[in-house]
């Protein structure tokens, strides 16, 4: 013990012993650990695991290719590709089991076999974590509902409710707008109903179930305009959100967009 009081100047031994300790603690913790070769053929395979699939004695499965040691077996996938599989559900005779699977590569970064540890063997453990992940979910599928209903249009053609010859005239010219996919130009004075029309523009055309995302461009300062329309990278100007910022044009897409 007293060898690990400081841990080594060399990155090398930092990592060996990170690795062994990393080993160490998954194989006494896990419900089963395997190692195969560049042919994906068990090399090595920890008793437990062994007795799980039938083996007394874990000898009796090295050598053998691992698809005929543990069925559904992906080690030879992660062999392949070089690629982990870090969170998998392996079905089995049994109950299932929750798996991740590793590369093992030398010191030129070619594969030369794979880890597998058996996580855990009852899904119940997991089950915290599934439903929180569902918890999420769910309020993610109701924001966006939300969102969704707040970008749709308020008003329709039956909501303008005047009756005077030109209020009808408006209502047809605008009801024709409605069906072709092109820029409407909404002319008239402040209190007069422009934006009441353009949602129900929105709502009679082929966008309805579209955004509808409305903009009032008096109240952007010019030094804005380009962020406002065509959002911002993370990072793009000081003060800029650190997630970024989408553009109206993005969040129109497919809808229609109502510059006020």
């Amino acid at each position: 013990m007293n060898d690990w009081v400081r841990l080594p100047v060399n990155y090398g031994d930092v990592l060996r012993r990170a690795a062994e300790s990393l080993f160490r603690t998954f194989e006494d913790s896990s419900a089963g650990t395997v190692v195969v070769d560049r042919d994906a053929r068990v090399v090595w395979m920890n008793e437990r695991y062994a007795a799980r699939f039938g083996f007394a004695d874990p000898q009796q499965a090295v050598g053998l290719d691992c698809e005929a040691v543990i069925p559904n077996s992906l080690m030879r996938e992660v062999v392949s590709t070089g690629q982990p599989i870090l969170l998998d559900i392996m079905e089995t005779g049994r109950e299932p089991l929750v798996v991740t699977r590793l590369p093992l590569k030398n010191e030129a970064g070619e594969t030369v076999g794979a880890i597998g540890f058996a996580l855990f063997d009852q899904l119940k453990t997991l089950t915290p974590i599934f439903s929180r992940y569902a918890q999420l979910q769910q309020q993610l599928i109701a924001t966006q509902r939300s969102l969704a209903q707040a970008r749709r249009a308020k008003y329709t053609f039956a909501s303008f409710v005047g009756t005077s010859a030109a209020s009808l005239e408006t209502k047809r010219q605008a009801r024709r707008a409605a069906q072709v996919d092109s820029p409407v130009l909404l002319l008239g004075e402040t209190g007069t109903g422009k934006e009441l029309l353009a949602h129900a523009i929105h709502a009679a055309s082929a966008r309805a179930l579209q955004p509808l995302v409305t903009v009032n461009v008096a109240a952007i300062p010019d030094t804005l305009l380009e962020t406002e329309f065509f959002g911002a990278a993370p990072g793009a100007y000081t003060g800029a959100d650190r997630k970024g910022r989408v553009g109206k044009f993005e969040l129109a897409d497919r809808g229609t967009l109502f510059l006020d």
